[in-house]
């Protein structure tokens, strides 16, 4: 079975799966597929938690597709779903391989990583989380870091990071594939590593346990890595006016719930628990919305500014996309703020 069957059988399974008979006959449906169930799509989980889509009259049909990033924007491809909620950078390795689809809206303008390392690392280097920055990341000269996968986005997040602190990002750090973040939590906590590199809550569970440290947030602590697209909703091309109005309808509905986000972050992230993380504790979603609410307040718009931080960031990463972007040309073309800014029609 191609990659692009799978695809399109896991979204249509899931979606048949989670809608109930009054969500099936709802006139305006937008379907959306996550590449990964990460908090980190947090204008995705408020919309849905504080009925902001049944207030735009559209109802919100949101599945995670198994197979990550790449099997959403293959169902995004075969017309089963109308966006894919992506990292930005996949959208840009499609278009090198010329998949027609263009990034309609942010959903987290910073990087969310977080650098955890254990107390026994701290103590053995004698860096302490109140040192300068570049002496922190020094720290991790001979560290083994933990990751889902070899060459992923941690593995690569982490030789940056070493690379910041002045260390030789291939030698001076090793990098160990341990699995999902349950696996990285127990791997830290029974010393078979010395640090990972995940989204919140995942430094605060670490914190609470008293198994880590947070040394580094990426997206707070280096100033490019604060404005970017970092998630992004994708949609394909072309979009004729019935998808741009369904669009531009789904954007107010994402806008309305990243506003209350920001304004009561405490009952938002309440209501997101309650309705979706129910076996975790309340305090890790409230300390994970207040870490990335900041990356949700600009309502989804995007800049040239933001899709160049974002392209250096990957060229110091050593990603290669195959292609060459620019911010500016891209306009329009790879991204555009059409429908956060209302237009239904070109």
């Amino acid at each position: 079975m191609s990659l692009k069957q799978m695809a399109r059988t896991a979204a249509l399974g899931a979606a048949l799966f989670l809608q109930t008979p009054a969500l099936a006959s709802a006139q305006d449906t937008v379907r959306i597929a996550q590449g990964v169930s990460a908090l980190s799509f947090l204008p995705l989980w408020a919309a849905r938690a504080l009925n902001s889509f049944t207030s735009q009259g559209v109802t919100g049909s949101v599945v995670v597709v198994p197979g990550g990033d790449a099997a959403a924007l293959a169902a995004l491809d075969a017309g089963d779903i109308d966006l894919a909620a992506v990292g930005s950078e996949s959208v840009l390795r499609a278009d090198a391989k010329g998949q027609s689809f263009e990034m309609v809206y942010s959903l987290m303008s910073k990087v969310t990583l977080q650098l955890v390392v254990s107390p026994a690392l701290l103590k053995r280097t004698g860096v302490k989380i109140t040192d300068p920055l570049e002496k922190r990341l020094s720290a991790l000269k001979g560290a083994t870091i933990g990751v889902s996968a070899v060459g992923g986005t941690q593995d690569t997040a982490a030789r940056w990071l070493a690379k910041k602190g002045g260390l030789n990002p291939k030698t001076d750090i090793k990098v160990a594939q341990i699995g999902n973040p349950v696996t990285l939590q127990a791997a830290l906590e029974n010393k078979q590593i010395d640090a990972f590199i995940l989204s919140p809550p995942e430094g605060f569970l670490a914190e609470k346990a008293g198994t880590g440290k947070v040394i580094a947030s990426l997206g707070d602590d280096f100033p490019g890595l604060s404005h970017q697209p970092y998630l992004v909703l994708a949609a394909k091309k072309p979009i004729d006016s019935k998808k741009a109005a369904l669009f531009v309808k789904t954007m107010q509905a994402l806008q309305a719930a990243s506003q209350q986000l920001v304004k009561q972050p405490d009952a938002t992230a309440q209501a997101i628990q309650k309705q979706f993380f129910s076996k975790a504790t309340p305090e890790a979603v409230a300390a994970a919305v207040k870490a990335m609410g900041n990356g949700v307040a600009d309502g989804g718009k995007m800049d040239e500014a933001g899709f160049t931080n974002m392209l250096t960031f990957a060229k110091d990463v050593g990603t290669n996309f195959g292609k060459d972007f620019d911010a500016k040309t891209a306009e329009n073309d790879i991204w555009t703020n059409r429908f956060v800014n209302g237009e239904k029609a070109k």
